[in-house]
């Protein structure tokens, strides 16, 4: 991969042979980038490459990366960077209700049938923001799912701002509460 330009031009014409190139040629530098510093495990790391190229495959299939300042693995390798960011705040954080996982409790405990409850709320919350479609859907999951500032979600799907990314957030926020 030599130049930028013809990266972009060589995924335009042959999105799925350049993003597979891109997988092969890129995940095995940064799974040991990422062993190296991150102390992540590898199942971590392959997760959050897997999801590094969807966003960067996003990104350019919906126009908002039309130039690169280095190549396609160097993108790819800051989405990654932001990505391992959210992870570990994520980890690190306490748990919002619904987020853990199934409670542990006899069938005679009150509060297990109020958890449950709140449960299917939550599901049928996600349900509702994965109807929104995109850029609302995106956002939000980044949002409230990956825990990443607004300027971590401009700088992963390549949004202008922060600013930018708080309107939108705000839109699709409007609309999911019609």
């Amino acid at each position: 991969m030599s130049d930028s330009r013809d990266e972009l031009k060589e995924f335009q014409s042959n999105p799925n042979k350049t993003a597979a190139r891109l997988y092969a040629e890129c995940r095995p530098k940064f799974l040991g980038w990422g062993k190296e510093n991150s102390k992540l495990d590898g199942h971590d790391l392959s997760d959050i490459f897997q999801n590094s190229v969807v966003i960067a495959v996003l990104n350019i299939e919906s126009g908002r990366l039309t130039n690169l300042v280095g190549t396609l693995c160097t993108y790819l390798f800051g989405i990654c960077k932001n990505l391992i960011q959210a992870f570990l705040r994520k980890r690190n954080r306490t748990f919002l209700p619904g987020e853990d996982l199934m409670p542990v409790a006899n069938d005679s405990d009150p509060s297990m049938e109020t958890q449950m409850i709140q449960t299917q709320s939550n599901e049928t919350l996600w349900a509702k923001v994965d109807a929104l479609g995109e850029p609302g859907r995106s956002l939000l999951i980044l949002t409230y799912q990956e825990n990443m500032t607004s300027q971590e979600i401009a700088d992963v799907l390549g949004y202008a701002g922060a600013d930018v990314v708080r309107q939108l957030r705000k839109r699709a926020l409007d609309k999911l509460r019609k």
